[in-house]
């Protein structure tokens, strides 16, 4: 039984893992329909009896569950924290205004603009090389061989 458990976890394990790196490419699936999804993957391979197969998929539906109530709550957190940095860097930038006469307030103004045009397009040039990058295929399974990588 330890073997199995063992077994179940790893493909688990190795699912979830190979699910993250393909990213957010189609709509999100509920934790029973992954556990399913996996239970019957690991039966197929296993040859699992109807035994076997209903307490593996109780495991993986108890730990997709667990997951997905992780990322809600990691999710949450981060709006959080990203709306605590946008009052804060509010707050800085009302500072700083006070300090500053109409004259640079100006020039200030034309500095975030041009400063946050600039970010634009660095993100647009970042996502369009990560889309190249996943049209080609990637850079899967290079790491460590070849000119550049090579031990």
């Amino acid at each position: 039984m330890k073997k199995i458990i063992l077994i179940a976890t790893v493909f688990t394990l190795t699912y979830a893992t190979a699910f993250a790196q393909r990213g957010p490419q189609r709509e999100a699936s509920t934790p029973e329909q992954r556990a399913e999804r996996i239970t019957e993957r690991i039966s197929e391979q296993l040859e699992l009896t109807e035994a076997q197969k209903e307490q593996i998929y109780k495991i993986n539906l108890e730990n997709a569950q667990k997951r997905q109530t992780e990322m809600e709550a990691m999710r949450a957190e981060r709006e959080t924290k990203r709306a605590e940095m946008q009052q804060s860097m509010k707050a800085q930038n009302e500072q700083i205004e006070a300090v500053l006469t109409p004259e640079q307030k100006a020039k200030w103004s034309e500095l975030k603009e041009s400063n946050r045009e600039k970010g634009q397009q660095m993100r647009s040039r970042d996502n369009e090389r990560k889309r190249s990058i996943h049209r080609k295929g990637g850079n899967r399974g290079s790491r460590g061989t070849g000119p550049s990588g090579s031990k």
